[in-house]
């Protein structure tokens, strides 16, 4: 298979699935509208979710910055895409650390016990992937394509360890 070729079918695989993501986000809205489901937070969450999005923001633009110093010096650790991937998995994980330990995340502990189970699934199907995978990570000394799966087990497992955490934290501060 010609390199073109093989690159053309991973760019219509992504569009499939971002297509895919879309369609089931939009049912799933839909849903909740017609329910009245929508997750409803207080002033002091949506104040903390705002500093929670602001300094993913940030930590991002920093992550962008470091990227083209590291690129200008000609040191490459990485193909543009995988990083790219990566500061957008880091940024999404500071978003979410900050809020859960903000308790601006969840409305209730409900929302704890489904995350969790999302996110075990998540770690858990990337490791099999990883694991029966046969991917080569590192081409010539860059890290390629074939490392999102690892990128996104860690940011699965990271989330996971949060929620965890902060889970131990409350019941700490209830039994108190």
């Amino acid at each position: 298979m010609l390199l073109w070729e093989k690159n053309t079918i991973g760019v219509f695989g992504f569009c499939c699935g971002f297509i895919a993501v879309v369609i089931v986000t939009l049912i799933i809205a839909n849903i909740k509208r017609k329910k009245n489901t929508y997750t409803e937070y207080d002033e002091r969450q949506v104040l903390a979710r705002g500093k929670a999005y602001k300094s993913a923001f940030f930590v991002l633009i920093g992550y962008i910055i470091v990227c083209a110093l590291v690129n200008v010096l000609e040191i490459n650790w990485a193909e543009l895409s995988v990083q790219m991937f990566i500061g957008l998995f880091f940024s999404t994980a500071v978003f979410v650390g900050i809020s859960i330990f903000n308790d601006a995340y969840f409305t209730s502990n409900k929302g704890r016990k489904s995350l969790l189970g999302v996110l075990a699934f998540i770690a858990g199907a990337e490791y099999l992937g990883i694991a029966f995978g046969k991917k080569t990570f590192v081409t010539n000394g860059i890290a390629n394509l074939d490392i999102i799966p690892i990128i996104v087990m860690i940011w699965a497992i990271s989330i996971f360890v949060m929620v965890v955490i902060k889970t131990i934290i409350d019941k700490k501060a209830v039994e108190e």
